[in-house]
């Protein structure tokens, strides 16, 4: 399979390399210390944390398959690589566009139910950017799971998420998602 490096330029991302196969379908996030980064950087981050995070996007991807979240493809434990199905571009780019509501009518209901979800699965996600949700058809998912936590650690960073982030879906999700929380 041939892979193209992702270079979303403006992008915050200081863990993974990220490329997409070329006929876009799979994405494969690769964790290790010399990796550039989706925002066209090296790494800040040591060798421990790097792997850290590796094993929490692993643990949290596979416990939350659902159609929350991308498919599962493979996972290699040796290079700390991740390959997942693609379902892109994430939401950022229709919130830019203006088109989120006319794109996905019921994203309020979606994402409240995603986080109900998660709250079942007993996971903070603590990481709700636009950027980090796709659609697959009509249906929102999220990935990016690598600094998720274990309910109830880490909430005042899910409640931030909610605020910081959601808050671009509709100003009344973080209130809703914190009774919630």
């Amino acid at each position: 399979m041939n892979w193209i490096r992702v270079p979303w330029t403006g992008q915050d991302g200081t863990i993974a390399e990220v490329f997409l196969s070329e006929d876009k379908s799979v994405i494969k996030k690769i964790y290790h210390p010399e990796g550039i980064t989706v925002s066209g950087k090296k790494t800040r981050y040591p060798p421990d944390v790097i792997k850290a995070c590796f094993v929490n996007e692993v643990l949290w991807t596979e416990k939350l398959q659902s159609k929350w979240v991308p498919r599962l493809i493979d996972i290699s434990e040796e290079t700390q690589t991740l390959i997942q199905e693609y379902n892109g571009p994430d939401l950022l780019n229709n919130y830019k566009a203006g088109t989120l509501h006319k794109d996905i009518p019921d994203i309020v209901e979606q994402i409240i139910d995603m986080y109900k979800f998660f709250k079942l699965r007993n996971v903070y996600k603590t990481n709700g950017s636009l950027s980090n949700m796709a659609l697959k058809g009509k249906q929102v998912i999220a990935f990016d799971f690598k600094w998720a936590q274990i309910r109830p650690n880490w909430k005042v960073v899910e409640l931030y998420s909610y605020t910081e982030w959601l808050s671009k879906i509709d100003k009344d999700l973080p209130e809703i998602l914190e009774k919630l929380a």
